[in-house]
């Protein structure tokens, strides 16, 4: 033992009597170590990984209150189990007289049971120093410390020690912690290996097998946390998990074989979880990862067996995929009535079956008929957004799977089936036709569920009339066919109005709850207005009435609240927050609607709780908000609005990146903030006449904000992987978050506005350099993607182009052309186009920036001549 673990366990001497025996006592205690098994492993109501798990979990004197008697239980339990023992020997170890219940309970422990235990420890292959390096490892300040120092030493160490690494209430920011897990656990726990003593001696005790249960539930967490902050490594995780599938023995029985699809299967429904940060067009890595597997059994040598849930799984992941080249080209041909059956626009389409124009969605369902399993209720719903319902065309729709009710509940997947229908429609008619003619042939009334897709088609948008969206694409409103109704015909199949439509809802006794409520909040037309759908969905009216303007709610009256109803108000908060109405004054009530809803978040999402660091909607919802153009925080010009803008957001990325951090929407929002507040500058530089090389900064505290941005710019570029690594067969991506064309873009103009050049041109031999990754990311939206990226380098060449020495800008065309693979998009633009990406700028004014710019060139190298000038003349 070394010396500083003496003197630690002298310290405790002092307090509450040794820990460690002198030999002569060691060998009275010999009689509890020939005892009975059950006594020293005794069946415990709360496992002890649990009961450290509790105890890992507790930051606060809530948590610690709500946890006391499950750690106080298992600290005063005297068996054997490892985790136990871990934890009472860590808490002897800390200062817990300020919790008198751990401190009495220790303390009652004698010094000869500490040594009867530790002996037991020895007899299982474990040593003192092993539990000393376990407690340093959970003493880790924070989720990616503990990973760091459980993997910085290749030690075998017990298998719930990783459990509670990576248990699901752990906060990770670092992509890292994940990958070392992963290793980790693919080199210790996948295969069976003895360990030996010193003297080469096997010890079987310490056997590092993960079995399938344990696997598993080490997969379920790991899932959770990948998507919540690095959905595109879900793909790394199927792999990760086809090589422990794998590795399975297959045995002479047929027990190998049914672990394997065990294993197969539940990855399968655990890879349809949506990510936390932008679902829908996450999933196609949702789709990467289930296909990973489903090509792993097929290149067995017996393929897996999928069940029902898997095949469930599978459609719930392919409605949300982007249509395919066949899919939208059957939703081009839909016709404009309803039911949408295909038209055909040529020969060839008559050729074609109705089963040609099914969807992959409706394909999988037809593949898990014929492998037996019958269609239910949800299967139906499915069916509904893939395009097919009950044997009826609808219009495929990209969404997040429906809600699915399980065990005695399932028979409400009736309503989940109902609100599909209702939601694969183009327009609020045929939504209302759908709501009523599913109402008629089942008899039944309509539930929150299918009310909520009712109120969402009422309230969606139009389409706007340059939109290429097909139907099913997005949440806007397609245009309603009625020019052959009569006025009779029109009333009858108009849908009622929003209050209309919730009026009877609360007539038929249904409450707003779960998604009906968030969608009501959200777009409610007043406070008053969701005030009222709080109440009446039950929510305490303490909560209610607490959230109000120029209230002080507690946080245990917001903690009633269901975050997600807490997020809905925020976002009414803000959608409510006025624009500038020219001279006209705005009232306080109505200008202090954005402060309150920061006012609430940073209350809510309070600093050190689990929420705080993982929820991030309430943030990027305020950003966003600030981020509008015309937004009224002050009853003064719009340049000092969008000025207080600027710096309110500031304050919220300041705050945000010490708790749950930014990602790149967040990080996009403060950019248009920053560009806002330079384009106001620039109109009252304009109005006032103040010359176009003007010494006034346009962006208030510019280098502050240049610095923020830039530094937050380098940690979203920042690389992933780890030099040791050594499982690269899983593919690995490179970069945590997804950076696009459009991120790109707003970036490269903001630092214009900033007029950093040099920073301009940092990012442009970046995007040279990662060409690749960009035009991946540039191919998931499509042709748009390749128009900003063109546009990007219009504003590099437009605003930084000038001040490009001969020879930087000849090496960055050189690398432009001589890229592997080279698009239309990657080229030196032409002045004629960096001319047209500036006029057509009618409301950001990239003119006059160009103009400023150009100014400044031209009086600098003004200066520098006249300098050189007088040099020469006293020559």
């Amino acid at each position: 033992m070394s010396a500083a673990h003496t003197a630690t366990f002298g310290r405790l001497a002092a307090r509450s009597g040794s820990l460690w025996l002198s030999q002569p006592a060691s060998n009275s205690t010999l009689s509890r170590m020939t005892s009975r098994r059950l006594r020293r492993y005794p069946k415990l109501r709360l496992s002890p990984s649990r009961a450290l798990d509790l105890r890992l979990r507790t930051r606060t004197d809530l948590q610690r209150g709500a946890y006391r008697h499950a750690i106080q239980s298992a600290i005063q339990k005297r068996a054997d189990r490892l985790p136990l023992l871990l934890m009472q020997v860590w808490l002897a170890r800390q200062d817990t007289q300020n919790e008198p219940y751990i401190y009495s309970a220790l303390r009652s422990i004698s010094p000869s049971e500490w040594e009867d235990r530790f002996q037991s420890l020895a007899s299982a292959g474990w040593s003192k120093e092993d539990l000393d390096h376990w407690i340093w490892i959970l003493s880790g300040e924070n989720g990616d410390v503990r990973v760091q120092r459980f993997v910085s030493a290749e030690t075998p160490k017990p298998l719930f020690l990783l459990m509670l690494l990576v248990r699901s209430d752990e906060v990770f920011r670092k992509a890292e912690s994940l990958l070392s897990v992963m290793e980790y656990a693919s080199k210790h726990y996948f295969h069976s290996t003895s360990q030996s003593s010193g003297n080469d001696t096997a010890l079987p005790h310490r056997t590092m097998t993960m079995d399938v249960s344990k696997f598993l539930l080490f997969l379920r967490r790991l899932v959770k946390h990948i998507m919540r902050f690095w959905p595109r490594a879900i793909v790394t995780v199927a792999r990760f998990t086809a090589t422990y599938i794998r590795g399975i023995p297959s045995g002479t029985d047929a027990k190998g074989y049914h672990r394997k699809c065990e294993v197969f299967n539940q990855a399968l429904q655990l890879f349809k979880k949506p990510a936390a940060i932008r679902p829908v067009a996450n999933m196609e890595f949702n789709w990467r990862a289930q296909r990973l597997l489903l090509a792993m059994s097929d290149n067995l040598d017996k393929p897996l067996v999928i069940n029902k849930a898997s095949y469930r799984a599978v459609r719930q992941v392919m409605v949300g995929l982007k249509k395919s080249k066949t899919e939208r080209a059957v939703a081009v041909r839909y016709a404009k009535s309803w039911p949408p059956y295909r038209q055909d626009f040529d020969g060839l389409d008559a050729k074609r079956t109705p089963e040609d124009d099914h969807s992959r969605s409706v394909k999988a369902g037809i593949l898990a008929k014929e492998a037996g399993y019958a269609d239910d209720h949800y299967d139906q719903a499915l069916g509904a957004l893939g395009g097919m319902c009950a044997g009826s065309p609808t219009i495929q729709t990209r969404s997040l799977p429906p809600k699915e009710w399980k065990g005695d509940e399932q028979d409400r997947n009736l309503y989940t089936q109902w609100a599909m229908t209702v939601r694969a429609t183009r327009n609020r008619q045929e939504a209302w036709k759908a709501f009523n003619d599913f109402a008629s042939k089942t008899g039944k009334s309509p539930n929150f569920q299918v009310y909520a897709e009712m109120f969402i088609k009422l309230q969606a948008r139009p389409l706007q009339p340059t939109s290429s969206s097909l139907p099913g694409d997005s949440r806007e409103s397609f245009p309603i066919q009625d020019a052959n109704y009569s006025e009779y015909e029109l009333a009858r199949l108009s849908p009622p109005s929003v209050a209309q439509l919730y009026e009877q809802m609360i007539i038929h006794g249904v409450k707003p709850e779960g998604h009906c409520l968030h969608t009501l909040l959200s777009n409610a037309s007043s406070l008053e207005e969701g005030y009222r759908y709080l109440r009446d969905s039950g929510i305490d009216a303490a909560s209610v009435s607490s959230v109000a303007l120029f209230k002080e709610p507690s946080y245990q009256a917001l903690r009633r609240m269901p975050l997600l109803v807490f997020r809905s108000y925020i976002q009414l908060l803000c959608a409510l927050h006025p624009n500038r109405r020219g001279r006209e004054k705005i009232p306080l009530e109505e200008l202090s609607r954005i402060r309150h809803a920061i006012k609430l978040a940073r209350l809510r999402l309070r600093v050190g709780t689990t929420e705080g660091s993982t929820f991030r909607p309430p943030w990027a919802i305020i950003l966003r908000a600030l981020a509008r153009p015309h937004l009224c925080l002050l009853n003064d010009t719009q340049a000092n609005n969008d000025a207080e803008a600027l710096s309110v957001s500031m304050d919220i990325v300041d705050h945000v990146q010490k708790t749950v951090g930014i990602d790149t929407d967040m990080f996009m929002y403060l950019c248009r903030t920053v560009q806002k507040a330079a384009v106001s500058r620039l109109g009252s530089q304009e109005s006032s006449g103040e010359g176009s090389a003007g010494e006034t900064l346009l962006v208030p505290s510019a280098q502050a904000v240049a610095r923020t941005i830039k530094t937050i710019f380098s940690q979203i570029i920042a690389p992933i992987g780890r030099t040791d690594i050594e499982i690269d067969s899983l593919n690995i991506p490179r970069l945590l978050h997804n950076i696009g064309p459009a991120h790109l873009h707003t970036y490269m103009r903001t630092l214009a506005f900033l007029e950093d050049m040099t920073a301009m041109k940092e990012l442009l031999r970046w995007m040279l350099t990662h060409k690749r990754y960009i035009d991946k990311e540039a191919e998931r939206i499509d042709t748009r993607g390749y128009a900003l990226i063109a546009k990007t380098l219009c504003a590099f060449q437009a605003f930084a182009g000038p001040s490009l020495t001969q020879e930087e800008q000849e090496d960055m065309i050189y690398q432009m052309e001589n890229a592997v693979e080279t698009t239309g998009s990657w080229r030196w633009p032409t002045p004629e186009e960096v001319h047209n990406y500036v006029q057509s700028d009618l409301h950001g004014r990239s003119a006059q920036l160009q103009q400023r710019i150009l100014a400044r060139l031209w009086y600098t190298s003004s200066e520098q001549n006249d300098e050189e000038a007088i040099a020469m003349s006293s020559a």
